[in-house]
């Protein structure tokens, strides 16, 4: 059955229907406008959502990296403090050792000078009793001399 062939009643319900769907279509339009303009609305939302997320997350990776150099810094500034207090030691150590060694060589100096004094004393006491010797060895030649000395007689010439 076809339009020419229906009722009157159905060609002008399927007429009415017709003019409904233009209706329709145009309420359809109006719905896929209406959805389009929200998800662009939507859109617009979630990317506005993602920028703030995002700026979120860059705020906290910048925090966590202010963190994160804050307390590398102070774990570098605790291995200066160590290699300080290292250097400090040591460096305590080498003075302790060199006082140790300049007292040991003063000791030691001090120690060659006595026994050089000593030794001089010695050496000039030995020089007086070769003195006194040479002395009582020359006063007992003058003795020899004079005791073997001829006596001359007094001469006749006179």
């Amino acid at each position: 059955m076809n339009a020419k062939e229906a009722p009157p009643e159905v060609v002008q319900e399927t007429a009415s229907e017709g003019g409904g769907a233009a209706e329709d279509d145009q309420g359809i339009g109006a719905r896929v406008t209406a959805v389009f303009t929200a998800a662009e609305k939507a859109g617009q939302h979630i990317i506005t959502l993602a920028r703030e997320e995002a700026e979120d997350i860059k705020r906290e990776a910048r925090a966590e990296a202010e963190a994160y150099l804050r307390e590398e810094r102070l774990r570098a500034d605790q291995e200066v403090e160590r290699m300080f207090a290292e250097a400090r030691r040591k460096a305590e150590s080498i003075e302790a050792e060199a006082q140790r060694a300049a007292r040991q060589v003063e000791d030691d100096a001090r120690v060659r000078k006595e026994r050089l004094r000593e030794e001089s004393r010695l050496i000039e006491e030995r020089i007086e009793w070769a003195k006194e010797g040479l002395g009582e060895v020359k006063d007992r030649l003058e003795q020899v001399f004079l005791e073997n000395e001829p006596v001359t007689p007094p001469s006749d010439e006179s």
